[in-house]
């Protein structure tokens, strides 16, 4: 039995080079905001960095500017008797042959996820618009998790 990936959500991102680009065609070259690529790259990394340390670790809500609404984690308890609503272990799915859920014994029938909160966003369709956190801060939140030091706060409860 093999459960592989399918193709991404969204085909089309709009990325940090969009970004840049966007920002760089409004700008002169003889303007102190004028930056290279590299420059503008290393800036985002460390803002959003700083950003997600302190929605991690100091279990924080970031908020937007101009009414964007506001980033956290949220903790959710796990639906034991929906097996929809359970994420599935890949690793002893693939082990075992049958698909086995996660129960989060780990975290006491909690899971934690990262919410964009969009109640102040106004514009329109903002249904479409998508906060995908990293795989690497999707991963640093399970091991702030597991090692027991950190938890988060249940918002809608």
């Amino acid at each position: 039995m093999f459960f592989g990936r399918g193709p991404n959500k969204v085909q089309n991102p709009y990325t940090l080079k969009d970004m840049y680009e966007d920002y760089i065609q409004n700008v002169d070259e003889d303007s102190p905001y004028f930056v290279s690529y590299n420059q503008y790259r290393k800036i985002n990394e460390g803002f959003y960095k700083d950003m997600m340390t302190y929605v991690l670790e100091k279990a924080g809500e970031f908020k937007m500017p101009y009414n964007l609404g506001k980033i956290y984690v949220d903790k959710k308890k796990v639906p034991v008797g929906n097996k929809k609503k359970l994420g599935i272990d890949w690793a002893l799915t693939n082990e075992h042959g049958k698909i086995i859920y996660h129960l989060n014994e780990h975290s006491r029938g909690y899971k934690y996820v990262f919410c964009w909160e969009k109640k102040t966003f106004k514009t329109k369709n903002k249904s479409f618009y998508r906060f995908v956190p990293t795989r690497w801060n999707k991963r640093r939140l399970a091991q702030l998790v597991k090692s027991g030091n950190y938890d988060y706060f249940s918002r809608y409860e």
